[in-house]
């Protein structure tokens, strides 16, 4: 028992520490709120590769250039950073309820594997805020040159929480540009995901994607504005992601939407009785 309590002893002396450095950095208004980030979850050993990272600053004082930094983490271990770079300086201030997006290019790691990555806002006094989403990304040779190129960031969606059966629906989805090559017109396409991320299908809704009218070229972003009609009452959660017709889905899922849909109405005919 003695043995075992020595052996988690150092664990939960480095948990207790992380957990009241965060705190004290909230108390000095230091604080952060994940907001998205486009990473690809697919690399090629050795190659250079655009991350695109956002934070809002839901702290009190402002995110200054020198002070701020973003943080890579991987396999949990700061110490050894895999992806040939571990830190971005902020460049420029950052006031509250502001986002800060931070590009930062990586080189994938020389060995094949499954690498996990993640980010946090650090300064002089240590990290604070949210963590990122956490990503595995598989390093091999065996990715395909398309699928090392699309690559693709959820900026912002309107999709409405209640709707009636059998109606029409505004929706919009708005996404970034973040890989190295175009999107071009009729091979691109956006997709609706359920829940699990998997395209739907059935006969729930009018349609399940939404084709490309143009082309995108990388650094360029595209809203997507689009009718759908739901077809059964019910409780759905609703996702979008880009598809290439070479690759298949790519990219960052946008976020889940829930949405309720009521049946329609029942139209009483009460009518009227009288003497003829």
């Amino acid at each position: 028992m003695k043995a075992i309590l020595v052996s988690i002893l150092p664990a939960l002396i480095t948990l207790q520490l992380l957990t009241v450095n965060i705190k004290s950095q909230t108390s000095t208004g230091y604080d952060s709120k994940f907001v998205n980030q486009s990473i690809p979850d697919r690399m090629i050993p050795g190659q250079k590769y655009n991350l695109i990272v956002t934070f809002q600053n839901s702290g009190t004082v402002s995110w200054v250039p020198g002070e701020v930094r973003l943080k890579l983490f991987s396999n949990e271990d700061s110490k050894s950073p895999v992806w040939a770079v571990s830190e971005l300086d902020l460049t420029k201030t950052i006031e509250s309820e502001n986002t800060a997006t931070f590009e930062i290019t990586v080189t994938a790691p020389s060995t094949a594997g499954v690498y996990k990555i993640s980010a946090q806002l650090t300064n002089s006094a240590g990290v604070f805020g949210d963590v990122s989403k956490i990503l595995e990304i598989s390093v091999n040779n065996e990715v395909g040159f398309n699928d090392a190129l699309n690559s693709s960031a959820f900026v912002e969606q309107t999709v409405p929480s209640e709707m009636e059966a059998g109606k029409f629906y505004k929706v919009m989805v708005s996404y970034t540009n973040t890989g190295k090559t175009s999107w071009d017109k009729g091979n691109y396409r956006l997709i609706m995901l359920d829940a699990a991320g998997n395209p739907l299908t059935g006969n729930f809704w009018n349609s399940y994607s939404v084709s490309l009218d143009e082309t995108i070229s990388p650094g360029g972003s595209k809203v997507f504005n689009f009718d759908v009609v739901p077809y059964s009452p019910g409780t759905y959660t609703l996702q979008w992601r880009l598809a290439s017709g070479e690759t298949g889905l790519f990219g960052d899922v946008s976020n889940p939407a829930v949405v309720t849909v009521t049946p329609v109405p029942e139209i009483k005919n009460e009518g009227k009785s009288g003497k003829q």
